[in-house]
């Protein structure tokens, strides 16, 4: 008797989600601010510094109900950064690494709040790949004088391009008409792997950090 009352509020529940569950796609825009981690122990002539780009994408939801969803994000992220050197011999020397990741996050979306203007919260992971990369800024040439250069860099063996971690943040959402959704989103994507392989290059392991500000629209099916 007990497993029947069981199974038939587990029914319930499943009927409830499904006939509130819904379908959304959206478009979402904004800036991202990098900064790269490593241990200077062995270099501390040099400091890294955040870096400024744009953050665009896809949004795909699939919200069971009220208070829940799940979301996957197909967007583009600039995970820039530069590193100068601190020396006085070596003043004006640094490097800006302008930086483009395909990044597919994967979140739980716990939402709270009106019926027209919600908060909520995501957490969940992502992995990502590190397609495009230009570097820039000034180095010395042989008779010692700053020489600026600005190329595409060419990715070699000591390159992880494929980057994996743990994202989350809150967010508003606003109702614009019963199909129609606008979202602020601040989200926070901490990697737990190294862009740089573990070599004499790079002694020990570099990580991107990555706050995400953006806008989105997201529209009901």
């Amino acid at each position: 008797m007990n497993k029947l009352k069981l199974f038939i509020v587990v029914c319930f529940v499943a009927l409830s989600m499904s006939v509130s569950a819904q379908f959304g796609i959206g478009l979402k825009g904004g800036v991202d601010i990098n900064s790269a981690t490593r241990s200077t122990a062995g270099r501390v002539d040099v400091t890294f510094h955040e870096k400024v780009g744009l953050d665009y994408g896809l949004i795909l939801q699939y919200q069971f109900n009220d208070w829940f969803a799940l979301r996957a994000n197909v967007e583009m992220l600039s995970r820039s950064h530069t590193m100068k050197r601190n020396l006085p011999i070596l003043k004006g020397v640094y490097t800006d690494y302008k930086n483009q990741y395909l990044t597919l996050p994967i979140m739980a979306d716990f939402s709270f709040g009106g019926s027209k203007v919600r908060g909520h919260f995501m957490m969940g992971a992502y992995v990502g790949y590190w397609m495009l990369a230009n570097v820039s800024g000034n180095t010395f040439d042989l008779d010692l004088k700053l020489n600026p250069f600005d190329e595409k860099m060419v990715f070699n063996e000591y390159h992880s391009r494929i980057a994996a971690g743990v994202v989350g943040g809150p967010g508003l959402s606003f109702d614009i008409s019963k199909k129609l959704r606008m979202e602020l989103d601040a989200l926070i994507y901490y990697d737990l792997t190294s862009y740089m392989k573990v070599s004499k290059v790079s002694p020990e392991p570099r990580y991107n950090n990555t706050l995400s500000l953006t806008l989105g629209l997201i529209y009901k099916l």
